[in-house]
């Protein structure tokens, strides 16, 4: 009787210590060593992502701006050709009443449009003037830009039409030097103009200029 209590008693005292130990382990699991084998595929498409987005991020920013200065660089690059031919066909207009001071190899033909030329002229002036032209990164801005340079170009085959000239094409050579002392530079540049009646002409102008 009492070996039989006793072998009663040692058999539940060993069964409270394995239960013990057993819910601990599972509490503690000790890492195993194939667990990282087995996920390697996720892991490396983990890290991969995260690595390409951070790049992506980085990257995007950079052709971004880039791609934006090329965009508005073109833009106002635009701008300034309409505005320097609006500066010429005025210049054109206001030589025709004012006597000539200094003697010019060569000259541009007057304009005689009137008074709708000038109003045409004074529109474009006011369209592509610099001074007004907003360089901020917005959406305002850019619209705005967009809508008077669209204007502008409106604007320029009106006047085309009037003074009877088509867009214009430029072509410089290289510039070469000649002459001994004081150098000159002579460089040469062609006009091709197309007029409204389809007929195009080729002018020649030479520019020199003095170097001292």
């Amino acid at each position: 009787m009492q070996f039989l209590e006793r072998s009663t008693t040692i058999h539940r005292n060993y069964s409270q210590n394995f239960g013990t130990k057993v819910s601990t382990i599972m509490a503690n699991p000790q890492p195993d060593d194939f667990d990282s084998l087995f996920n390697l595929e996720e892991e490396y498409y983990t890290e991969g992502y995260n690595l390409g987005v951070a790049d992506g991020s980085r990257a995007g920013r950079i052709e971004g701006r880039l791609f934006g200065l090329e965009k508005g660089f073109e833009k106002f690059a635009a701008m300034g050709n309409l505005a320097g031919r609006n500066a010429v066909w005025e210049a054109r207009i206001s030589d025709q009443n004012s006597a000539a001071t200094e003697a010019s190899e060569y000259k541009l033909p007057k304009l005689s449009g009137g008074t709708r030329l000038q109003k045409h002229l004074q529109t474009l002036y006011a369209l592509t003037e610099a001074e007004t032209l907003s360089t901020e990164n917005n959406e305002d801005s850019v619209t705005d830009f967009d809508d008077r340079l669209k204007r502008a170009e409106g604007k320029v085959k009106v006047i085309e039409k009037l003074v009877g000239e088509g867009p214009l094409t430029l072509e410089a050579s290289q510039p070469a030097t000649s002459g001994s002392g004081s150098a000159q530079e002579r460089r040469q540049i062609k006009i091709k103009r197309t007029d409204a009646g389809g007929e195009s002409s080729m002018e020649d102008f030479n520019i020199r200029h003095a170097r001292s």
